[in-house]
């Protein structure tokens, strides 16, 4: 019998117990504490209707796999209508059996106190795993990974939600690379090429799932040292698109993956934000990572309220770093033509012109593959260090405004013309103080905007990409 399925038959065990000891004292509190004689039949009966229904009603409710991933408040709804469903079905039963000499008489009020008795007893079983993983085994856990990190100890098997896409499927690599054991994540909206190449690597795990599964994502977590969160809905065009399922993955998403780690006693939580968070500034100054963020966009609002919630867990037993990222560009396995550097060039390239509109807007860059490697730096940094931080992921050097990009792919790509256009779509303006990723980490870029330009110039000029609009590589269009 695997484990999985032990555990499962542990739970029908105790819900079993728990069905009976509900109908004895939904019996003894309906008699005043003393089940009569001539109930005893009644008592017999139902109790051995409610074992047969119960435990399968449960079951059709997931129950017995809730029971074993991480059981909060959102779970009660669930729990909640398996206890009811049962309750009614028992009712259904007894009233269908009225005229059969066993229910003449039936107490009905019973029904209704089993339901509220095995609601209790059921709830109060599954939130016990809860405290025992929260007080027992979290603090195990903690206590050991708190004393590894003290002889040197860097996590050794990563966890990475999103592993298939633009940022992930090149981070998934280096991680490899480096040695690490890695997990990925993914819901394959995208599709499983960009990592297809990797499902034979024996240091290599996929996991076909959704991040608001619970359940995978307990599974997932087995065995997990660090988390890099990278799942989300990317950009604004493609969160506009679908605003309640961006609010759900970039927002709920991210807090339950949190509050599971620290049940789990997992410390290391990495959060993929946004340097979108700052909005409009007034670009006199460098941004630090104290500074007040205003959004402008939707996308740059969901990271906030995520940001906001993982610092609202911040302790000894968890703790996160957040990274806001600049604004990518870049080739990856999964590539992306809706980014700034990477659509200019593109359009440079296939169009022999662009359109520029504002012009003065700022915007700090970074390739994927440093993107990667700060990711990599924080991984490979002691927690106390890194631990409940925010660091800008960038250079002070890789601020331009939007029109000196146009001039940088004009360099590379020289028969394109420019034409600028007055009317911002996009308010956006920021310029980003990096300084604190490169003292605390000895972070730099290595790569500049030039270099994305002309490798993905290149790309597509070698004919790597032969359809560049397919909607694949546009985050809103999928």
């Amino acid at each position: 019998m695997s484990l999985n399925k032990s555990k499962t038959f542990i739970f029908f065990v105790l819900d079993v117990s728990l069905i009976i000891l509900a109908s004895f004292l939904a019996f003894a509190l309906r008699f005043d504490g003393r089940i009569p004689e001539a109930r005893l039949d009644n008592f017999y009966v139902f109790s051995i209707l409610a074992v047969l229904t119960t435990p399968a009603i449960f079951y059709l409710f997931n129950l017995y796999k809730k029971s074993w991933a991480y059981v909060s408040l959102t779970d009660l709804p669930q729990i909640i209508k398996g206890v009811i469903t049962s309750g009614l079905f028992l009712g259904i039963i007894i009233y269908i059996a009225r005229t059969h000499p066993v229910f003449i008489e039936f107490p009905r009020s019973v029904i209704f106190l089993y339901t509220i008795l095995i609601f209790f007893l059921v709830t109060g079983l599954r939130f016990s795993k809860r405290i025992y993983w929260q007080l027992i085994k979290g603090k195990d856990k903690t206590s050991k990974v708190k004393d590894n990190v003290v002889n040197g100890y860097k996590p050794k098997n990563i966890l990475v939600t999103g592993g298939t896409g633009y940022i992930g499927s090149v981070l998934v690599r280096m991680l490899l690379n480096k040695g690490y054991n890695v997990k990925v994540v993914d819901k394959l909206l995208f599709g499983i090429d960009p990592i297809k190449n990797l499902l034979d690597n024996p240091n290599f795990q996929f996991i076909e799932g959704d991040i608001l599964n619970m359940v995978t994502m307990s599974e997932a977590l087995s065995n997990v040292d660090a988390v890099v969160h990278l799942a989300a809905i990317v950009g604004e065009p493609a969160c506009l698109a679908k605003k309640d399922t961006a609010l759900q993955i970039n927002y709920l998403g991210t807090v339950y993956l949190a509050r599971l780690c620290k049940t789990l006693g997992i410390k290391r939580f990495i959060q993929a934000s946004t340097c979108s968070t700052y909005g409009q500034q007034d670009n006199k100054e460098h941004v630090p990572e104290m500074a007040n963020l205003f959004p402008v966009d939707f996308y740059g609002e969901t990271k906030i309220y995520a940001e906001r919630e993982l610092m609202k867990l911040m302790d000894s037993n968890f703790s996160p770093t957040i990274l806001r990222f600049s604004t990518v560009y870049g080739l990856s396995p999964r590539m992306r033509f809706d980014l700034v550097v990477n659509t200019l060039t593109k359009k440079a390239v296939i169009d022999k012109k662009l359109f520029i509109f504002g012009g003065d807007q700022w915007r700090p860059l970074i390739h994927v593959k440093d993107i990667s490697r700060a990711i990599l730096s924080v991984l490979d940094s002691s927690l106390s260090k890194v631990g409940n931080q925010t660091f800008n992921v960038g250079a002070s050097t890789e601020n331009y405004i939007v029109s000196e990009i146009g001039e940088l792919v004009k360099k590379s790509i020289p028969d394109v013309n420019i034409k600028t256009i007055e009317g911002i779509e996009d308010k956006r303006s920021y310029k980003v103080d990096f300084s604190k990723i490169e003292k605390e980490l000895g972070f730099k870029n290595e790569k500049r905007v030039e270099d994305g330009i002309i490798e993905i110039r290149d790309a597509i000029q070698q004919g790597k990409f032969p359809d560049p609009e397919n909607k694949i590589y546009y985050n809103h269009l999928v």
